[in-house]
């Protein structure tokens, strides 16, 4: 009598955990590939993966994109107090910095078409970021979608977030759990490395615009201070005349 107690109880927690969360049902039933992006920084997304970003959108992917760092350490804060400054506003926080950059961020990524839900901060430190804590995050998400595919940037970067987001990757993947990774070669690096290009559409063209915006646009009533314009203006204009995403694999 007690063992069937005992399965009725759970049968009824199943059954009540699914009709209060109907995403575990869809997430148990649906069979939509899913597609993992890990940017370092606020706008390398764009940089970088939007093509990419755009293509598995378009394509039917679940897209899930994951912000390793606060972006707090970028020194474009200090560019962008000099133009509060000359608008009469007071200058941002570091704090106010990183907050800001994570709007730009999201806002950038839904005009690619990837829902809120599935745009994840993991807050790792800005220039701080170590192989094994990136693995943390990675194993997360390949813990909750095991048939997941997932993409990081090229392990050859010069910039030590990027890197280590490669590397990581690269390091689950050697160890047998994660299968066909791909590592994206930063826009402005795209010429020192041999690699792929993402299969690219014109139409793919007027989402990338509309990601731009948010990272372009000075509007201080909306908390836009076109923080990645500032940061990295070549980088955008580079997106602008060439916006396709190439990578390279794990054995390269």
């Amino acid at each position: 009598m007690k063992r069937v107690m005992k399965i009725f109880l759970l049968l009824a927690f199943s059954a009540a955990l699914v009709f209060s969360n109907p995403n575990v049902y869809a997430e148990a039933t649906v069979n939509q590939p899913i597609a993992v992006f890990y940017s370092p920084h606020q706008d390398d997304e764009l940089l970088t993966m939007g093509h990419a970003i755009t293509m598995h959108v378009q394509l039917g992917y679940e897209v899930h994109v994951v912000l390793l760092t606060d972006g707090s350490k970028s020194g474009a804060i200090h560019k962008v107090n000099k133009e509060m400054t000359k608008h009469l506003l007071r200058p941002l926080t570091t704090k106010e910095f990183s907050y800001t950059r994570n709007l730009e961020f999201v806002r950038s990524l839904t005009s690619l078409g990837v829902k809120r839900e599935n745009i994840h901060m993991a807050y790792l430190q800005d220039g701080g970021t170590t192989v094994n804590a990136i693995e943390e995050v990675i194993l997360k998400f390949q813990t909750r979608f095991p048939n997941a595919k997932h993409m990081a940037f090229s392990y050859y970067d010069d910039h030590i977030d990027h890197r280590n987001s490669g590397l990581a990757l690269r390091a689950l993947y050697n160890n047998g759990l994660i299968q066909d990774p791909k590592f994206y070669i930063q826009n402005n690096e795209r010429h020192l490395r041999n690699g792929l290009y993402e299969p690219y559409l014109n139409e793919y063209y007027s989402s990338i615009q509309k990601a731009m915006i948010p990272y372009l646009e000075w509007n201080p009533l909306r908390r836009m201070y076109s923080i990645g314009a500032i940061s990295v203006p070549g980088d955008f204009e580079l997106l602008k005349r060439d916006p396709r995403s190439k990578y390279h694999g794990p054995k390269e």
